[in-house]
């Protein structure tokens, strides 16, 4: 689950490079899996170089002084330009070049003490004035002073490339800028090569200020109005040049010209006595009304050329032969260059021909640009770029102007690029002299958008015409169409002469570093739309400096964002390529910007998250995947940064002292990655895995921030005793993975936030030990109770904000469905949670046994679940336990009252006084009890589909945790967060309980309330805790409509699940209420026959028979099941019925026998007097030969006798062996009204059993109706009528003796009678054996239900009912009935069938004779009376005639 520390601090020193050797994990460093945690921080492909060397020294030398370990602080101070002095003929050389250039310069400004613009002293370097050297970041902090006195920002920093925020628009400036902008205005900008001056300027206005000078006196911005203003077009853009000032080293010159040719000229901006409104003006003489000026560029001091755009030249000179300030220009004519002595004497004397720049009518010039120095004084190399041709010139200030030549570069190109369609865009010139030129290129014509392109021009001499020596390809592409204009054209610029070039665009640089093969750093700078390049510092002019700089720069306008520099680390660059590769110069190698690469992804997610955040910043930091699905590669790169960020090994991390401010820093990195990720529509393409893994690195980042404020806090309030459990916690678990340091704590904080999972299961793991030995005596008792009070607070301050930033950032993350689980999840977190809950529920009985005894008194009288009682270690009953009733709850009703208020008053420190200490624990419990709830949950949705199994033992646990911890907080006084945690996690039977146990005055608010917030689970929890409780009136007394529908849904399906259980026999009165009649008629029914009471019964079945009317009475009912139901219905009355005359005719039988008269109104009596009753009627109802052959069965027959004499309801089998045992009826009057009852008693069991049958399993039924026609056949002596039957008897006699039989009576009754179906109900006497069911009959039916104690009196002792008793009586009624077979009973059933059957058939067919003649008697009859009604009709009608 978590990783180790020392494995991260492994990890750490071998991420540092190796002196003098190059970086060996460029390679590896992304091919580990990216869920590992292990992934290589080395730098790519850094070289150890001498300057490297000395840099590491340094480094080592001040971490040393500071006393800073090099593993957590690494520092890398500001490089430093130290170039070394050129040597040996090089330096005699450069230093006769030096003096020359002196000499020269000294002439042109007429003193000989003033320093050159490019003069270089010993130990110095030149500088570009517009930015400094560009600075690493330091893990001190140390730089990022340094940038902020200089006044800039740090805007992106890659491996070897960075960009600055120097200084922001004026609010002028910035005025000026909008309003341009809100009328479309084409506005430009530029800086000057010397000093700190910028420039932004429109077709109106030109506003210049000095950005990078301190002095308050030349901070303002000066308003320049530009030429032609009144009659200029907005879309123009206008030309504005910043000269160097020759008064004044802090002053700047302005030169502008407007489209038309008009010049004006500023000589000194700052310090001019005349201030703005004082300068020169001078009109440029185009010749041609549609032509229009367009380039501008300054190629010598005091030399300007301007260029329009059908290719007329004019040198502009700013500086009179004897340095005074003056403007005067001239059109450029010059004679080609000749070989030869005479050439070169002719062109010293100004011979030559006019030669156009233009050759052709259509050709349109494109760029202007300064060359190198010549061997005229005073004059400078400009090269000329048109549309086809690039020109040579040589410009002086004294002497005539001449062309070296001219050639057709699109051409050239195109025939070094295979044929293929060129533009030329820009042009340039490298410091050896070479021409640059950008070109986009059209490869092929299927591809829409041309490449972009630098060719190198070399020439063997300055006269000659150049040779295409390289042609470049770049990453880029070019928007517009070839020789088409009116699309804004990228922009070439060499600061230094290279190697380092840049091609500006509108809203991007591209930074390019070149070699000898190709280019070995190529990285785009991309602007957010508003804020485009409005332009770049002018180029320098020549010469630059001798020794080719190590860092490369240049400054840009943005159009929000101001004044930016962009920095390349040359030397860097070049190292690298040549570490990469040695002696291989054919290769091009650009490590930063491989597409789809994790080394790409990197730099580019860490140039986001570093530096693109905030809306200050211009650049556009963009990243995009073209991988289908899942890029394995962006994954690697996302997890790389986020656990530098998080084990604090990114480069880009600033340590601070303050450590709060360090990790609230590190926290907003490490979120910042996901959002980049998820601002680039990139979320899809990282698994839910690695999504799950940065919100686990970002929420332990929170979690450590949070913990030490917490800590950090403690220390500021109690600075005396401050709690120390932190810092040795934190001490031994580093110590236990073989980590030591000074200040362990703070070295955590730094290193080791990933293992604060850890943190918590080595307390979890050594917590207890530590509190059992302190408490052994009183003051280390109570220190045991201080340490689980701070134990608590850390787990809060590690967990609670973890937690939060999941919930807060879910969206962002979307790690909802992760197979991974998370920290927090881990089963000994769950452990450690329900441990702190037991811990602390203690700790506050504890406290309160000696300071507070209400809540003492409270928390004893509260039995929780699970709870051990103990006197005998049982279980203590809990109010969730069905055998508490709700009057007898443990809990207090005022528990909701906040009776803790009172506990420390004036006393916040929980460790000044124990009640204080108890009132910050009991705070803690709902806390601590959330925190609980919520891993649970979690754990279990990931289990649910990781392990089905364990998912549903941990869901247990759940449960019983839940509701224990919630019902911990009523004792306490927290009444109110036990409503709120119930409400939360649903806890929908602690939530019932909660509102009868301490909320009942507003337990109909509540209940309506949850009600409809939760539905049907509330109801079901709610109408469950009645049910248990048995508070079957509370459960049907509802006054909520959508409680009723509720609890309509409860009753019928606990009826369903248990038709015999108690809802089925109260729910027809909530169907009654809710007019549901058939429904109610139904349970009202079943209930009838469940009844135990025979009264009951009748009531029962006599409602149910009156709700059938009622649903009779609705046409809506319509269901052809109600006819089947009420016919079941009126048979289950007549069983009411029967028992009814069953219970009259036995006490008719013993107040016959005693000579007492019967009482037509039974009542039943409990006394002894009845209980021998009862033996009377069994013993007046049966024949000695049932007494004495069967005395179990006997014995049965008085327990049934006993049932109906109590009006208890008997079940269909035992009513029918109550009606087939008595088999003596002499003593019952035949004059009595329940004689005929008696007779028919076995007719009446078979209808009985035929009625019933439904209601019995097939077994049952069976047996029963083996039962009934077996003691049917044993009803006669069988033996007597064979003897009386044999030998000569006539029909009649064979009819009549046969006639007088019981069986003769049954059969005819059931035939005839009831007419019952033959042959169902009907068995033959060698069918009727109980041999075949007696295992029903004993063990299932009868032997389970009676006990051995009986009761009986000692005259007349009862047979105990077992299993062979029973067996032994069923088995003498098989040889009874066998004797009867062999006696002739199987010739006399089938002779007394034929009998009863030709009877019936006589009786029947006697009965359709009948019917048909009354049928005709009364057709005969109905035909009289419509006769006689015909005749009253006809008299009728001649009486009205």
């Amino acid at each position: 689950m978590f990783s180790s520390p020392s494995v991260r601090v492994r990890r750490r020193q071998a991420a540092k490079p190796a002196e003098g050797k190059a970086d060996s994990a460029n390679n590896s460093t992304f091919s580990k899996h990216p869920l590992k945690r292990g992934i290589s921080l080395a730098s790519q492909g850094s070289v150890t170089t001498h300057r490297s060397k000395q840099r590491e020294a340094e480094q080592q030398q001040q971490a040393a002084v500071q006393d800073v370990p090099f593993e957590y602080f690494a520092l890398a101070r500001k490089r430093q330009a130290t170039g070394s002095s050129p040597s040996g003929w090089l330096a005699q050389t450069n230093q006769q070049r030096i003096s020359r250039m002196q000499s020269d310069e000294e002439h042109m400004h007429g003193r000989s003490d003033r320093q050159g613009p490019w003069e270089i002293r010993s130990g110095e370097k030149a500088l570009d004035a517009v930015s400094s050297q560009p600075a690493r970041v330091p893990r001190d902090g140390a730089d990022e002073v340094t940038d902020e006195a200089e006044g800039r920002r740090t805007l992106l920093r890659g491996e070897n490339h960075a960009v600055f925020s120097i200084a922001g628009f004026p609010e002028t400036v910035r005025e000026q800028v909008t309003a341009a902008e809100l009328r479309g205005a084409a506005v430009v900008a530029g800086l000057s090569t010397t000093g700190s001056f910028a420039y932004v300027a429109t077709t109106t206005e030109c506003s210049v200020w000095a950005y990078g000078s301190a002095s308050s006196a030349i901070s303002r911005v000066y308003r320049l109005a530009m030429p032609d203003s009144a009659d200029a077009v907005d879309v123009e853009a206008p030309l504005v040049v910043l000269a160097a000032a020759r008064n004044e080293q802090a002053d700047i010159g302005v030169v502008v010209c407007s489209a038309s040719g008009h010049l004006r000229y500023w000589d000194c901006v700052a310090f001019g006595l005349g201030g703005t409104d004082r300068f020169f003006s001078h009109a440029l003489e185009l010749g041609d009304t549609t032509d229009r000026c367009c380039r501008i560029t300054e190629i010598h001091t005091g030399i300007v050329v301007v260029g329009t755009a059908k290719g007329r030249l004019f040198r502009v000179s700013l500086l009179s032969a004897q340095g005074t300030p003056q403007l005067d220009a001239c059109a450029l004519c010059g004679g080609t260059a000749r070989s030869g002595v005479l050439g070169r004497v002719s062109s010293l004397l100004g011979g030559g021909v006019q030669a156009p720049t233009v050759a052709e009518a259509d050709d349109v010039l494109v760029a202007l640009a300064g060359g190198g120095r010549t061997e005229i004084r005073h004059s400078r190399e400009l090269l000329v770029l048109t549309r086809t041709r690039l020109a040579k010139w040589v410009v002086s200030r004294s002497h005539p102007e001449r062309l070296m030549y001219s050639i057709n570069v699109v051409r050239l190109l195109a025939a070094e690029a295979s044929g293929a369609e060129i533009a030329v865009l820009d042009v340039a010139v490298m410091r050896s002299g070479d021409v640059c030129v950008l070109t986009a290129l059209q490869t092929l014509p299927a591809v829409r958008r041309p490449q972009l392109a630098i060719a190198v021009l070399r020439s063997i001499r300055a006269s000659a015409e150049p040779d295409v020596v390289h042609l470049w390809p770049l990453g880029l592409v070019y928007d517009g169409a070839l020789g088409h204009s009116g699309v804004e054209r990228p922009r070439l610029a060499l600061p230094d002469g290279g190697p380092a070039m840049y091609v500006v665009f509108r809203r991007a640089v591209s930074v390019l570093v070149a070699t000898s093969s190709g280019f070995a750093f190529e990285e785009t700078v991309s602007f957010r739309p508003g804020d485009s390049v409005l332009g770049i510092a002018a180029a320098p002019r020549f010469p630059y400096a001798l020794q080719e700089p190590s860092e490369s720069r240049l400054a840009l306008v943005c159009q929000s964002a101001g004044v930016l520099s962009i920095t390349v680390d040359i030397a860097k660059v070049l190292g690298s390529a040549v570490a990469a590769l040695p002696g291989l110069d054919a290769v091009v190698r650009r490590p930063s910007t491989v597409s789809g690469s994790a080394q790409g992804f990197q730099a580019q997610i860490e140039q986001a998250v570093f530096f693109g955040g905030g809306s200050h910043n211009p650049l556009l930091f963009e990243i995009t995947s073209q991988v289908a699905g899942v890029d394995s590669a962006l994954e690697i790169a996302v997890l790389h940064v986020s656990q530098a960020i998080l084990d604090n090994t990114s480069h880009f991390i600033v340590d601070r002292l303050d450590l709060g401010a360090h990790l609230s820093e590190r926290l907003r990195r490490i979120q910042a990655v996901m959002l980049f990720i998820s601002d680039a529509g990139l979320t899809e393409k990282l698994s839910v895995e690695t999504r799950s893994q940065l919100c686990s690195n970002a929420e332990k980042l929170a979690a450590a921030s949070e913990l030490w404020d917490y800590q950090n806090a403690l220390w500021a309030r109690t600075r005396d005793s401050a709690p120390q459990l932190l810092v040795n916690l934190v001490a031994s678990f580093l110590d236990s993975v073989g980590l030591q340091g000074r200040d362990a704590l703070r070295m955590f904080f730094r290193q080791h936030v990933a293992s604060v999972g850890d943190l918590l299961v080595f307390m979890h793991r050594n917590l207890p030990a530590l509190r059992r030995v302190l408490e052994d005596s009183e003051s280390g008792r109570h220190n045991s109770q201080i340490i689980s009070f701070e134990a608590n607070r850390i787990v809060l301050r590690i967990l609670q904000p973890a937690l939060s930033f999941r919930f807060q950032n879910a969206e962002l993350y979307q790690c909802k469905d992760s197979p991974l689980s998370a920290w927090t999840e881990h089963s000994s977190i769950l452990d450690l949670l329900a441990l702190r809950l037991e811990a602390s529920y203690k700790l506050c009985r504890d406290l309160s046994g000696s300071h507070c005894a209400l809540i003492y008194e409270r928390i004893e009288n509260s039995a929780l679940p699970n709870d051990e009682d103990p006197a005998n270690h049982s279980r203590r009953l809990s109010i969730f336990d069905d055998a508490v009733s709700a009057s007898h709850a443990s809990l207090t009703p005022t528990a909701e009252s906040d009776e803790t208020s009172r506990l420390a008053v004036n006393i916040d420190d929980p460790y000044a006084t124990p009640l204080a200490l108890l009132r910050e624990t009991i705070d803690q419990m709902a806390p601590l009890a959330n925190l609980c709830f919520r891993v649970f949950v979690d754990r279990i949705a990931h289990l649910q589909t990781a392990a089905p199994a364990d998912a549903h033992e941990l869901s247990s646990r759940y449960e019983v945790v839940r509701s224990r911890f919630l019902m911990s907080l009523v004792p306490l006084g927290r009444a109110p967060a036990a409503f709120c945690l119930a409400e939360e996690y649903q806890d929908l039977d602690t939530l019932v309980v909660l509102v009868f146990t301490t909320d009942c005055k507003n337990a109909a608010v509540r209940l309506h309330r949850y009600v409809q917030r939760f539905g049907q689970g509330f109801a079901t929890a709610l109408l469950a805790y009645y049910e248990r409780r048995q508070a079957w009136a509370s459960l049907l007394y509802t006054q909520d409509a959508d409680l009723d529908a509720c609890l309509k849904n409860y009753v019928d399906q606990k009826a369903a699940a248990d038709p015999h259980g108690p809802m089925a026999q109260i729910g027809w009165i909530h169907d009654v209420k809710m007019r549901d009649f058939g429904s109610a008629a139904a349970k009202l029914a079943r209930a009838g026959r469940d009844s135990l009471e025979v009264d009951q019964a009748r009531t029962m079945l006599s409602l149910s028979k009156l709700a059938f009317y009622t649903v009779d009475s609705q046409e809506e009912f319509c269901d052809n099941t109600i006819a089947e139901a009420r016919t079941r219905l009126e048979d289950a009355l007549e069983l009411c019925e029967v028992q009814e005359n069953l219970m009259l005719y036995f006490t008719a039988t013993v107040n016959s026998h005693r000579g007492v008269s019967s009482d037509p109104v039974w009542r039943r009596r409990d006394d002894d007097s009845d209980k021998k009753a009862v033996l009377d009627a069994a013993m007046l109802t049966s024949s000695a030969e049932l007494r004495h052959t069967r005395p179990t069965l006997y014995t049965v027959y008085i327990e049934f006798i006993r049932s109906v004499w109590n009006a208890r309801s008997l079940s269909v089998e035992d009513l029918l062996d109550l009606l087939t045992f008595p088999d003596c009826t002499a003593s019952v009057n035949t004059a009595d009204s329940y004689g005929a009852f008696v007779r028919e008693r076995y007719s009446l069991a078979v209808d009985i059993l035929s009625r019933a049958s439904f209601n019995l399993p097939e077994q049952a039924r069976e047996g029963a109706l083996k039962t009934i026609w077996r003691r049917v056949f044993l009803s006669d002596d069988w033996s007597s009528i064979g003897k009386k039957l044999s030998g000569n008897v006539p029909d009649s006699a064979l009819r009549d003796v046969l006639a007088h039989t019981s069986l003769y009576a049954v059969l005819d009754s059931c035939l005839g009678s009831r007419e019952l179906a033959h042959p169902d109900w009907f068995l033959l006497p060698s069918h009727s054996f109980a041999a075949d069911d007696i295992e029903y009959l004993v063990s299932t039916r009868l032997a389970s239900r009676f006990s051995q104690d009986l009761h009986d009196t000692p005259e007349r002792p009862l047979s105990p009912v077992t299993s062979v008793a029973l067996r032994k009586d069923y088995a003498e009624e098989d040889r009874q009935l066998h004797a009867a077979i062999e006696c002739g009973l199987e010739k006399y059933y089938a002779e007394i069938m034929r009998i009863v059957s030709d009877q019936i058939l006589q009786r029947r067919s006697s009965l359709s004779t009948n019917d048909d003649v009354n049928l005709r008697k009364s057709g005969s009859e109905s035909a009289n009376v419509e006769a006689l009604d015909a005749e009253d009709d006809e008299d009728m009608q001649m009486e009205s005639e």
